[in-house]
């Protein structure tokens, strides 16, 4: 996960992350601010989503040439909060936002059938460490970015409705993304919003230009 022991090594931290990962990236860098070590945060695009989080003003798009050890914050949020938990590190109140905003993220605010007990008793003890959850939940449940509506009004102008209306196509492009601003990673909030249209069973989207991309999921019955 994170060895503590060779960070005391460095005097210089880079952590590493992008839009996704960012709520990682700013408890990691609340947690290098306790441990005394200079810190820098890199990303090599423009954070949206997770903006309202701490730190975010010090996000760097060039990697600092000084940093003497990286850390990638695409690491679970509940393996982090375990490591947390386990290493008897404090948790202070941007932390606790972080790994609020990241849990909701996780387990698509909460609607997700992952959900459990103790994801729920998690969220309760963030709350307790000073979670700002009303902020996380308003962000997250009621704010797009605009990167996201830009992609969002591509999708349904090249939507094709098959098989009787009952399965949505979409292809999207490479130029989709440079031109919206968007991540491969939206698709799938759009996709899911796609599904809850009448007669909608099933929603299939491709990037044509990369045979990995493809999102295909199910209305459940």
């Amino acid at each position: 996960m994170i060895p503590l022991e060779q960070i005391q090594k460095y005097k210089h931290i880079v952590i590493e992350c992008d839009d996704n990962t960012f709520p990682q990236a700013s408890i990691l860098y609340s947690l290098m601010l306790v441990l005394h070590k200079k810190v820098s945060l890199f990303s090599m695009e423009k954070v949206e989503r997770f903006s309202f989080l701490a730190w975010s003003d010090k996000i760097r798009l060039n990697l600092p040439s000084s940093g003497e050890y990286s850390i990638n914050a695409e690491i679970d949020i509940v393996k982090l909060y375990i490591f947390f938990k386990e290493n008897g590190l404090k948790i202070n109140s941007k932390m606790a936002t972080a790994f609020y905003a990241a849990y909701l993220k996780r387990y698509d605010n909460l609607l997700s059938s992952e959900c459990n007990g103790t994801v729920f008793a998690n969220l309760s003890e963030l709350i307790e460490y000073g979670a700002d959850h009303n902020l996380a939940l308003k962000e997250l449940t009621q704010k797009v970015p605009l990167s996201t509506f830009r992609l969002k009004s591509i999708v349904y102008k090249k939507l094709l409705l098959q098989n009787n209306a009952s399965k949505a196509y979409v292809s999207l492009e490479d130029k989709d993304f440079k031109e919206s601003g968007a991540q491969w990673d939206d698709v799938f909030e759009i996709a899911k919003e796609i599904l809850t249209l009448v007669h909608i069973q099933e929603v299939f989207i491709v990037q044509s230009d990369k045979n990995d991309n493809i999102i295909n999921i199910n209305k459940e019955v």
